[in-house]
């Protein structure tokens, strides 16, 4: 994988099962390490994000997190039997 990728989309499809519950802190993880963005920077977006994909899945069926990256910028979709939610964070 290139290491000077500057923009970015991954989508991750996850069952409503709890053993899938950090998946999308995961993946958005790696993403900001590949990125180099400061996890720090983002303040509570994981957890925003963990919120988000519970309240999506609560009744079953699969979510669709779409993370896009940029230099600087991660924005994620989420889509699932409840909704529709983006969420939005750039480095300081």
């Amino acid at each position: 994988m290139d290491a000077d990728i500057v923009d970015d989309t991954v989508t991750l499809r996850i069952p409503a099962d709890p053993t899938f519950a950090d998946l999308p802190r995961v993946c958005l993880a790696v993403l900001l390490r590949i990125h180099r963005i400061d996890p720090d920077d983002l303040g509570d977006f994981a957890t925003r994000l963990k919120e988000a994909s519970a309240d999506l899945i609560a009744g079953g069926g699969e979510l669709a997190i779409d993370f896009r990256t940029t230099g600087a910028a991660v924005e994620v979709v989420l889509s699932g039997p409840g909704g529709t939610v983006t969420l939005e964070a750039t480095g300081a």
